[in-house]
């Protein structure tokens, strides 16, 4: 029945694809009643477990829960019987680095939402949208959209942000608040501060404007200016990779006071009263921890050995590698390395001190009513198995509580991000429920025996499947999701090699010595053109004709504008500058636009080639309601 179910969806999704449809899938049919009975409910919140418990699933939100005899059973549901299984929220990664090739992978581990920090700007939106329309299967994306940073102990870092990918330079409080509504006007569903390389009071200014417009602030101030404590005072709802905190807490603060990367080296030195003093007063604030094992602690973890054999055998999965790239699992293999391949003895036995040191620390903070959140840190770990991997570290090797461990990836999570609708199974709530055959109280590790994932009141197909299409609006299958303008270093080497802004060949028709181009140049060779800008570079599905302003250089008469390799309407305003119009035909369908602008033949002997790098017109489907409109 799964298969018939997800085969469904499937047609519905390619009718969308082709067609532009922009409603939500099955948005007409009305959804069943279900009800899951007969189960162990943990329901996330912390108390005892219900035996014999009914959970019941109008549309995608729960409408009822309780014991059997305690809640009616609406007449014509459809009931799962899971009697001798365990009934718990759907899990939540609270640090997704997200690409397109993991939403499978999430589901068929549980878990349904993904806290998306490694921000994707209007991608990210355009995915998150999309998801939810049930375009394609992953797990709710919540976006930070982009990315803050500190500009530096003196104020001076250079904002060098590229549209779609990187983070921004905030330059005092002021600027703070501006780009914290800037970003939540563009969709954000909350604020994400990439370092702590900038003055204390700007990250004070980030979470109060954040906390203004009632979203959370997620801190990645791990320092060299401000991490830790006095990041903690900023107020925020989760710091990631523990903002560093060893620092404030070692020996001697002055040996890593400029300590920004992600081993635990300087939890080694840690000061126990220090640290005894660090526990009370997380425990009185309400910032939660990310600690991110799995890429802080890499090697580390007692059961390393058997990191390394689970990610072998996930990426093993034949169907799974029809889509997913070589070079993520490549890198995530290379994150397993055994720590004793990569380090010296004495560069081992100091990092294993420190990752001791970090555990105990966590558990200390459990101990004392603090909260530690499990992430992958994506691509880490592998999607979905990651997170079980996190939450195995937290049981194994920080001794934490199983019931707090589940907590640690479920109601904590959606807490901290102020989330309200996910976490837990109470009535109300989105109905994302994980199905176990074995008892994660008596074992973490068997919440990895998988029964049924339930997201948004649908039961998911759990396989892998070589159609999978979350690449739609990403540059390329093999890409991230990159910057509008592919290949700046290449543009900037062209531009060194053949960009003569007053001089050049002999002008067309033109008699005498070598004469400055005019302002577009008729030339007998083309050099090879190169895009160094574009606007608009976010286009909603379905617009009316639009018109494109391309900024680059070696732009001449003759210069035409490909859009998916079709030529559009093309007048060069300059050397440096091409106006191109895109028909409403060409936005039809939402996902991504490749542009480049080629010259014609013949070529000047130095030139490149006859084709400029690669832009990107980013078209959402149109029931986005949410993006940048351009602004960044």
């Amino acid at each position: 029945m799964k298969r018939l179910f997800f085969a469904g969806c499937f047609a519905s999704v390619l009718a969308v694809l082709a067609t532009g449809i922009v409603g939500p899938i099955g948005a007409q049919a009305q959804q069943p009643t279900v009800v899951i009975q007969g189960g162990t409910l943990i329901d996330g919140n912390g108390g005892a477990p219900v035996p014999n418990s009914v959970v019941v699933i109008q549309g995608n939100r729960i409408t009822a829960v309780g014991r059997a005899g305690q809640v009616q059973v609406p007449a014509g549901a459809q009931v799962i019987n899971v009697t001798g299984k365990w009934v718990l929220p759907g899990l939540i990664d609270a640090k997704s680095n997200w690409n397109w090739p993991y939403g499978e992978g999430y589901l068929r581990w549980g878990v349904t939402s993904a806290m998306v920090t490694g921000t994707r700007n209007d991608t990210g939106i355009a995915d998150r949208d999309a998801v939810n329309h049930g375009v394609y299967p992953a797990p709710r994306l919540y976006q930070g959209v982009l990315n803050l940073q500190g500009p530096g102990a003196d104020g001076k870092k250079p904002d060098n942000y590229r549209p779609g990918a990187g983070a921004r330079i905030v330059k005092s409080p002021q600027d703070a608040r501006e780009k914290v509504r800037m970003n939540i006007d563009g969709g954000a569903d909350f604020i994400g501060v990439a370092d702590g390389d900038g003055q204390p009071e700007i990250f004070d200014a980030i979470v109060d404007e954040a906390h203004k417009a009632g979203v959370a602030a997620i801190l990645r101030c791990v320092g060299p200016v401000t991490r830790g404590k006095r990041c903690i005072e900023a107020g925020p709802d989760v710091i990631i990779h523990t903002g560093e905190i060893g620092v404030d807490m070692n020996k001697d603060y002055e040996k890593y006071k400029d300590y920004v990367a992600l081993p635990p080296d300087a939890y080694c030195e840690m000061d126990p009263a220090k640290e005894a003093e660090m526990v009370k007063f997380i425990a009185a604030h309400n910032t939660a921890l990310e600690p991110d094992m799995m890429a802080t602690g890499r090697g580390f973890p007692s059961m390393w050995e058997r990191v390394i054999k689970e990610d072998e055998e996930f990426f093993a999965d034949p169907v799974l590698r029809t889509y997913y790239p070589e070079y993520m699992i490549a890198h995530t293999m290379e994150n397993v390395t055994p720590a004793h391949e990569r380090l010296t003895d004495e560069q081992y036995e100091h990092r294993m001190c420190g990752y001791k040191n970090h555990v105990k620390f966590l558990h200390d903070v459990v101990e004392a009513g603090g909260h530690v959140v499990a992430a992958s840190d994506i691509y880490q770990s592998p999607p979905g198995l990651g997170l079980h991997q996190e939450m195995t570290v937290y049981q194994d090797d920080v001794k934490m509580p199983r019931m707090k461990i589940i907590q640690s990836a479920t109601k904590w999570v959606a807490d901290h991000f102020r989330m309200k609708d996910i976490g837990t199974i109470e009535n109300g709530k989105l109905a994302d429920v994980l199905i176990v055959n074995a008892d994660p109280l008596a074992d973490i590790m068997n919440l990895r025996k998988i029964d049924t994932v339930i997201k948004d009141g649908k039961v998911q197909d759990r396989e892998y499947h070589p159609w999978y299409k979350g690449w739609i609006f990403a540059n390329a299958r093999d890409d991230e999701g990159g910057p509008v303008v592919e290949n700046p270093a290449w543009v900037a080497a062209l531009k060194q090699a053949t960009w003569r802004p007053n001089a050049g060949p002999t002008l067309l028709n033109i008699q005498g010595p070598a004469r400055p181009y005019a302002t577009v140049p008729d030339i007998w060779a083309s050099p090879t053109p190169a895009i160094e800008s574009m606007d608009p570079h976010t286009i909603i599905q379905g617009s009316p004709t639009q018109e494109l302003d391309i900024k680059g250089f070696n732009f001449v008469k003759g210069s035409l504008v490909y859009v998916d390799g079709v030529v559009v309407p093309t007048q060069v305003v300059s050397r440096t500058e091409i106006k191109a119009t895109v028909d409403t035909n060409i936005l039809t369908n939402a996902g991504n636009k490749a542009v480049e602008v080629k010259n014609p033949t013949p070529l000047d002997p130095n030139a490149w080639g006859d084709t400029s790098n690669k832009a990107h017109i980013l078209v959402p489907f149109s029931f986005t309601t949410k993006w940048s409109h351009n602004k960044y």
